[in-house]
């Protein structure tokens, strides 16, 4: 364990993984109680909040033995992946079935997909155990308290700010990188800008510029790319099922031109506002030799 945290730090990030573990146990339990799309939702957005809590201890280099409480919670984020992408899908074809009759059968697929999807995970979330992982995260809580006892080690707001720009940095090599006509490479600058938005959550009391407004235009930002994933999902399955003589391309090849374009204006939406990501850049960062970069 690295106690090397600044009291005012370490205090706040003790009471991050009390109400994220709180948060996390009540999500679970509903889930377990009443499994549905609403609930669902909910439990994804409390584990990766908790898996970013984790990521953010771990580049503060807090203790060793976080890589498997966040393999556990990875593993069970990822087991949802399939059911989370058909209901999106569903919700993102909804307003455009009237348009494609003969899509009608890939409908039916989805909608029985969906079914099965359904059935299999409220059966795996009945399965999970909570106590082995909230006694962890307990732990953990218990000795950043600890940690909050000792002669302060540096200053809260320097060390937030050094984080926060590793993790900009992240963004912006990836920004770089990034191909019009490669939705993957968009797609990873969206997953480091979306632990960078976190990130500035989770440390934003000393974070003075980084107020509830300018986090919101982050998840407006977050968003416009995650259109774009969220319709190149919806294309590789098609051209799976097809390949796997799930659908005929015929019901599908219409939809599957029109989800084409609308992939590329999304694509052009947000090219057209890339530029916003240096409007989020924190102001103050830290000296090279002090930031610490997520990997």
């Amino acid at each position: 364990m690295n106690p090397n945290f600044p009291p005012k730090l370490a205090n706040h990030l003790a009471e991050s993984v009390r109400s994220a573990r709180r948060r996390y146990c009540k999500r679970l339990a509903r889930c377990q109680e009443k499994f549905s799309e609403k609930v669902v939702h909910e439990l994804r957005t409390d584990t990766r909040r908790l898996l970013a809590l984790i990521d953010l201890l771990s580049a503060l280099r807090f203790d060793n033995s976080l890589a498997k409480l966040r393999k556990t919670l990875k593993k069970r984020l990822d087991a949802f992946d399939d059911l989370r992408d058909t209901h999106v899908q569903r919700v993102l074809l909804k307003p455009m079935w009237p348009k494609f009759p003969e899509a009608k059968d890939f409908k039916k697929y989805l909608r029985k997909c969906e079914k099965q999807l359904e059935c299999e995970m409220s059966e795996k979330v009945e399965d999970i155990k909570g106590k082995g992982l909230n006694r962890s995260l307990k732990d953990i809580q218990e000795c950043l308290c600890e940690c909050a006892k000792h002669p302060p080690q540096g200053e809260s707001t320097s060390q937030a700010q050094a984080l926060l720009s590793g993790a900009f940095e992240r963004v912006m090599v990836l920004r770089r990188k990034i191909q019009r006509d490669n939705p993957k490479t968009i797609h990873c600058m969206r997953v480091a800008f979306k632990r960078f938005r976190y990130t500035a959550e989770l440390l934003q009391p000393f974070l003075p510029g980084f107020t509830p407004q300018r986090i919101e235009r982050m998840k407006a930002f977050q968003d416009a790319a995650g259109k774009i994933q969220d319709v190149a999902v919806l294309l590789a399955r098609i051209e799976k099922d097809i390949e796997q003589e799930k659908i005929s391309t015929e019901c599908v090849e219409k939809l599957r031109e029109e989800l084409q374009r609308n992939e590329r204006r999304a694509i052009d939406v947000l090219m057209e506002r890339i530029d916003e990501l240096t409007d989020f850049e924190p102001k103050n960062p830290t000296p090279a030799r002090h930031k610490t970069v997520f990997k």
